[in-house]
């Protein structure tokens, strides 16, 4: 699976990255909003993991632009980030996040979250 890392913070991507791979996946990074944005729309993955707080352009105006383009709106969003509360996950979903992992996140977690998300992305 091909899986695209989006966050501000490059060790968080690097880590991130590296535990998928040692999954099996293969990542593509990108370390902010716009970026994560072109990448999507080149690489199209299977899957986006995508920080909320990034400066310039948060995680909720990069889920907008994604859903606003025919090559990217269908591939699914999981938010992975450090905010933990209720307003920001209802937000996520209501915009058209397929998840929300928060950090810290076991790694287990983070790959059951990827999982599912995928499994049910197949069979709607």
């Amino acid at each position: 699976m091909k899986i695209l890392v989006v966050d501000d913070d490059p060790s968080m991507v690097m880590l991130i990255s590296l535990l998928l791979k040692v999954n099996g996946h293969e990542t593509i990074k990108a370390f902010g909003g716009q970026e994560g944005i072109d990448a999507a729309r080149k690489e199209i993955p299977d899957i986006i993991l995508l920080d909320v707080m990034m400066p310039v352009m948060d995680g909720f105006d990069v889920l907008r632009e994604l859903r606003l383009n025919r090559i990217t709106e269908n591939i699914p969003v999981i938010f992975v980030t450090a905010r933990n509360d209720a307003e920001f996950k209802k937000k996520a979903m209501s915009l058209g996040a397929q998840g929300y992992v928060t950090k810290p996140y076991s790694r287990d977690e983070l790959i059951e979250t990827i999982n599912s998300v995928v499994y049910a992305s197949q069979n709607r």
